[in-house]
């Protein structure tokens, strides 16, 4: 199931994987809620200023994570698929 799931997903394309997991998925969304928590926790300090910076830098370690998702999923996925029965 799980590599059935894979090697859907790798048909479309490493470049969309990054973008949809890594930068939306995990980028965006961990921006968001690093904001949140920081609005709570500081509650004085720009709460604007911080969803910008966090909506830059986020996104962009999105990337890594995307990558490194990738390549550790492609990895797993070779090594499944080449085992001999």
């Amino acid at each position: 199931m799980k590599l059935e799931k894979w090697a859907r997903i790798r048909e479309k394309g490493k470049q969309r994987f990054v973008l949809i997991y890594g930068v939306l998925g995990w980028g965006v969304s961990t921006g968001l809620l690093w904001s949140l928590l920081m609005a709570f926790i500081e509650p004085s300090e720009n709460v604007w200023g911080k969803l910008a910076i966090a909506m830059i830098i986020f996104p962009i370690a999105g990337i890594a994570f995307g990558h490194l998702t990738w390549n550790k999923s492609e990895k797993a996925f070779a090594k499944e698929t080449t085992k001999t029965v």
